[in-house]
């Protein structure tokens, strides 16, 4: 809850300098943090996925090289 203040609050002060009330920087301020952690959840299951598919290949290149 606090990142999403606080990046409400950092996005308003960013869009207030170009001259603007605010208003979209603070509303992309506060959805960032989710996206963020979303798009980072996201990522880190696709390198595991990836990890666990080459290990597996890795063990069935190797059982049929024995043979």
């Amino acid at each position: 809850m606090i990142t999403e203040i606080i990046g409400a609050i950092i996005g308003s002060r960013l869009d207030q300098r170009d001259g603007d009330s605010g208003a979209k920087g603070a509303i992309i301020g506060y959805f960032t943090p989710r996206i963020v952690g979303a798009v980072v959840k996201v990522g880190l299951l696709a390198a595991v996925g990836y990890g666990v598919v080459k290990a597996v290949q890795g063990l069935t290149s190797e059982s049929n090289a024995n043979y």
